[in-house]
């Protein structure tokens, strides 16, 4: 009896696990403006697996790194395993905190997982297997943690373009927050460091900058992970020039199912894009550019409102700087006479201006878009040679008490305001009415005529330079 427990002892004995642990570490340090994150800064960390069935007879996996990492796309190397006939790599999202799933199958000591999702942590195994006698055998699987790059910006625009420069942007998933920098000719065009912000800011405003200067931004999106920042490899940029606001005062007329802009020139710009979208939430597309400070669409489909972005842009050094935009939006009037009979429906815009209907014989002034005055009018006399000109002018003369000449008469006015030649808006004392179809037989000369207390207030409330507009 003894000598079977002896026996017992010696063959139970002591058993040794050897279990081989093997972690590999990173260091990675803050990279400046355009240096890139290297493939052993995302490898963030590596052991063998204590869970996963394993046979003696392979060892295990050894020296596994991420050679290689891109937004969607992380390629592993890791050390041959003698007698090996392959390799299978499981991967899981740590951020879903989701389950191992095989992603790769390699007859090499490396494989590329794609169609991952940028800066994203995922979780990798990888295990040589042999097969003997139809089983399959597997060896320790080691396993390797690695963030794929940090995406870029997906869109960055200009929110203000005048003395002070806003840039804002669209968020990058799972960023912890961008870095902006920014170039112009007094940093020799080189990029400096601005300012970081976390996650939940997507805006940046600089006020230090100078009328005509171009400057160029960079925002940079990054993630934490163990106190370590990981950047996008390029950043996005944009290219503001400092003044090229957008354009002011801007309206709009519709006429025959058409819809004609005007706005105030900008001194810097070159000329104008112009965007229109159907509807309140429809994608904006470009309809064209012009050098003008107007613009008329092809005929559009009556009683339906349409959207409007009106963007200044310069031409320099060889390429385009969009400025920011205006907005309004219009309804498209019937060709009918009639649908003017509501002036709200055939003109939007702001500012001050005065705005002149032939067909209603009507006038409005704005000021700083807001109706302040309204009048029937008499305009000239529609035998096409007396006619009021039609389009969108400004106040070039202004005079008080003074008289007007011309073939075959001679009128006092007490107040003129000169918009096009020899046509103004001014007083008729000589008329006891304004207004319905008086100008057809009986109007002006080519003049808006306007009762007295009526220009007098419009005279009062305008200066050289105010648009005048007449359809």
């Amino acid at each position: 009896m003894r000598k079977s427990r002896l026996a017992l002892t010696v063959l139970i004995g002591v058993i040794v696990i050897v279990l081989g642990i093997s972690v590999v570490s990173f260091a990675a340090a803050n990279r400046g403006d355009s240096d890139s994150l290297k493939s052993d800064d995302v490898a963030l960390s590596a052991s063998v697996s204590k869970d996963r069935p394993h046979s003696t007879m392979l060892s295990g996996i050894t020296n596994i790194k991420a050679s290689k990492v891109e937004t969607q796309k992380i390629t592993l190397t890791w050390d041959p395993v003698d007698d090996a006939t392959g390799y299978y790599v499981y991967m899981r999202d740590i951020d879903k905190v989701s389950e191992y799933a095989l992603s790769a199958k390699a007859d090499k000591p490396t494989a590329t997982v794609d169609k991952l999702t940028p800066t994203t942590r995922y979780q990798f195994r990888v295990t040589a297997y042999s097969s003997k006698d139809g089983v399959i055998y597997e060896c320790p699987a080691s396993e390797i943690e690695v963030l794929t790059k940090t995406g870029e910006v997906p869109s960055i625009q200009a929110e203000r373009s005048s003395d002070v420069l806003k840039i804002i942007w669209t968020k990058t998933d799972k960023a912890t927050g961008y870095d902006i920098h920014r170039s112009c000719k007094a940093s020799g065009n080189e990029f400096v460091f601005c300012k970081s912000v976390n996650s939940t800011t997507t805006e940046f405003e600089d006020k230090d900058v100078k009328e005509g200067e171009l400057y160029t931004y960079r925002v940079i999106p990054f993630r934490t992970v163990n106190n370590v920042k990981y950047y996008s490899e390029k950043g996005k940029t944009i290219d503001l020039l400092s003044g090229l606001s957008a354009p002011a005062d801007l309206m709009a007329i519709s006429s025959n199912t058409r819809i004609t802009l005007y706005w105030k020139d900008k001194k810097l710009a070159s000329g104008y894009n112009i965007y229109m979208a159907e509807g309140k939430y429809g994608k904006y597309k470009l309809l064209g550019t012009t050098e003008d400070t107007s613009f008329s669409t092809e005929k559009l489909k009556a009683g339906e409102t349409y959207y409007f972005h009106v963007q200044s842009y310069k031409k320099m050094d060889k390429k385009t700087i969009n400025g920011t935009w205006s907005s309004l939006n219009i309804k498209a009037a019937k060709e009918s006479d009639e649908t003017h009979s509501t002036h709200k429906s055939s003109v939007a815009g702001s500012g001050t201006y005065v705005e002149v209907s032939i067909k209603q014989q009507h006038m409005w002034f704005y000021e700083k878009g807001k109706l302040t005055l309204e009048t029937d009018v008499v305009t000239g006399n529609a035998d096409g040679e007396c006619d009021t000109p039609t389009g969108k002018f400004t106040m070039t003369s202004r005079a008080l008490d003074t008289t007007l000449t011309g073939p075959g008469y001679s009128s006092f006015v007490n107040y003129w305001m000169g918009f096009y030649g020899g046509c103004g808006i001014h007083d008729a004392s000589w008329r006891s009415s304004f207004g319905g179809t008086i100008y057809k037989g009986n109007g002006s000369h080519g003049c808006v005529n306007t009762p007295l207390e009526k220009v007098k207030y419009i005279y009062e409330h305008t200066d050289y330079g105010t648009p005048v507009y007449v359809y």
